[in-house]
């Protein structure tokens, strides 16, 4: 088995396609899926099923994914351990974001000052669903991701580092009945339609599970993806939304509508909580591109 067949494999199926996972590694369709089949002859079982339409792992070949994403994990960080012995930071840093980050962080800033310091890294930024994070920490395939925690704030093999603590607030437009009071109820807001994200974000689980908690009903006339349309739609009259303080100020400074604050049972709403996800690992000797992008980032947060 070389490494070959473990780097065409974990492409296979992060792609879910021969072709595109054959443009990934570079290679012709056909080289793929030859390198695939001796790995299936080299184990004795088959790890893809194949039909005209899709391509997807068989049960075994979920459980080899996840030794093979943490065997190319523990290669890569070798082969960093050893290039850095010659001062020379080198190697790649794969990043996976999340939605409003942008009004926590200031990302572009920060990576043009690390690839200015660190010329020789390499760096790769996802765009990640909350559910996939801690799994593609946990293997390697990325090095560092913000993650929303929603209840649970615990995963095995990974460290979580707290990065923001944010209120939740209700948003409605400038005309709005309830925009000249500063304080709202759960139940006031549960007579509103509201504009929601899509169910498989996290602040949308967040809201959730606090009206369900309060055993409330609400209307969800209009669901997003995306927080941005969500706020669009508030301010033209579509609705009311909660969302954290720093999203609602953005909101309220462009003239959208107003903040509102959320009272009344157990004192308000939870806290909306951003982590960092780094995968717990025994460290080698050599320099981590992880650890440098963190300094970097607590130096970017002092100022």
């Amino acid at each position: 088995m070389e490494i070959r067949h473990l780097q065409h494999f974990v492409a296979l199926a992060q792609e879910g396609s021969f072709t595109r996972a054959a443009r990934k590694v570079n290679i012709v369709q056909s080289g793929l899926s030859n390198s695939i089949r001796e790995l299936e002859e080299e184990l004795g079982s088959v790890l893809v099923e194949r039909t005209t339409r899709k391509v997807a792992l068989t049960e075994t070949g979920m459980l080899f994914l996840r030794h093979a994403r943490a065997t190319l994990a523990s290669l890569h960080g070798a082969v960093q351990a050893v290039r850095s012995q010659d001062g020379v930071v080198r190697g790649q840093l794969r990043l996976g974001v999340m939605q409003s980050l942008g009004c926590y962080l200031e990302l572009i800033p920060l990576l043009k000052e690390f690839r200015s310091a660190f010329p020789t890294v390499d760096v790769s930024v996802r765009a990640l669903i909350a559910d996939a994070v801690p799994g593609l920490v946990r293997s390697g395939e990325i090095d560092l991701s913000f993650h929303a925690i929603v209840g649970r704030d615990r995963w095995p093999g990974i460290q979580l580092i707290p990065y923001v603590h944010d209120s939740l607030v209700a948003i409605c437009p400038r005309d709005h009945p309830l925009s000249s009071r500063g304080l709202v109820s759960l139940e006031m807001l549960s007579k509103e339609i509201f504009v929601d994200l899509t169910p498989d974000r996290a602040l949308r689980r967040l809201v959730d599970k606090v009206f369900a908690q309060h055993r409330i009903k609400r209307t969800t006339a209009f669901e997003v993806s995306d927080i941005q349309p969500a706020m669009q739609f508030v301010a033209n009259g579509l609705g009311v939304a909660i969302v954290p303080s720093a999203v609602a100020r953005s909101f309220t400074e462009s003239g959208g509508g107003v903040a509102l604050r959320v009272g009344g049972r157990d004192d308000g709403l939870p806290a909306w909580r951003i982590a960092i996800f780094r995968r717990k690992q025994k460290r080698l000797s050599g320099t981590d591109t992880v650890d440098l992008f963190l300094d970097k980032l607590a130096n970017q947060s002092r100022h």
